[in-house]
């Protein structure tokens, strides 16, 4: 496994350039990632980096899907809300354990007017050669992206009993061990592709504690996977994409490339 260290003034360049064109994760970061007895679950979604970002409120049209899976068996169960309720989500029914939170968006498009802003993109999400492979397909310089959200977050009830699952997102993080406990100890991180683990994909893991901010990048190994040691008291941010060529059709409004955001979220907590 590889790791690359990180270089905050090309990172703060990104960011001044157009933060919301070129990065634009998306992550679920409840009010209390563990709750107890009969408190209500609550959760806000964020569309920005660096656990900063735009607020955004409950919608079926922007909410494509919203599940949980809870309990032992982690059965899974609708989300509901009204539109425009912030919290966007609301759960008063969480099982005892680790339940896992699951959101996915509808399709939604961004506009480059350059490629400088495309290629700034690409290189800090692990696709270097896609500004090549744009020149050399003759792609214009301006032209649309098209991109699927998909968020999780691990929260828990009562207790840190249970484990993540394959929740059958197109791309999706899955974190193999559980990562409340025995927190001495690596845990894997496994990066799926339609239900297919990515080989040598880069994985960004962001963590804060209290204002202190740090990013780390990652290269899965041939099994998909990256092995991370989590620390207490902190909350992480675990992201991916995958870009591929778009459909280039009228109804995706000719979108050249597409990308697909994965995102999961948690709080290790001091137990």
């Amino acid at each position: 496994m590889l790791k690359y260290p990180v270089k905050l003034i090309f990172f703060y360049f990104i960011i001044s350039i157009n933060q919301n064109s070129i990065a634009h994760e998306f992550w679920i970061e409840p009010e209390e990632f563990h709750i107890k007895n009969n408190e209500v679950f609550k959760a806000n979604l964020f569309v920005g980096e660096n656990f900063q970002g735009s607020l955004i409120s409950f919608s079926n049209k922007y909410l494509k899907k919203a599940f949980y899976y809870s309990g032992i068996n982690k059965i899974k169960k609708r989300i509901n809300g009204r539109l425009g309720d912030i919290p966007a989500i609301n759960i008063r029914e969480l099982e005892n354990g680790i339940n896992i939170i699951q959101i996915e968006t509808g399709m939604n498009y961004v506009n480059y007017k350059n490629l400088l802003k495309f290629e700034l993109f690409t290189r800090k999400k692990g696709y270097p050669e896609a500004i090549l492979q744009h020149k050399e397909n003759n792609y214009p310089v301006n032209f649309n992206e098209s991109y699927i959200r998909y968020a999780k977050s691990l929260v828990t009830k009562n207790g840190f009993e249970g484990s993540d699952i394959d929740t059958d997102l197109e791309i999706e993080i899955i974190v193999l061990d559980n990562p409340f406990m025995n927190t001495d100890k690596n845990k894997r991180i496994l990066i799926e592709f339609q239900n297919n683990p990515l080989i040598n994909h880069q994985v960004s893991v962001t963590s804060i504690i209290k204002d202190q901010l740090k990013i780390e990048f990652f290269r899965t190994n041939q099994k998909g996977i990256i092995n991370y040691k989590f620390k207490k008291n902190h909350k992480y941010l675990i992201d991916s994409i995958v870009l591929i060529k778009g459909s280039n059709k009228k109804k995706d409004q000719y979108a050249k490339w597409h990308s697909l955001w994965a995102s999961s979220t948690f709080f290790i907590p001091k137990q």
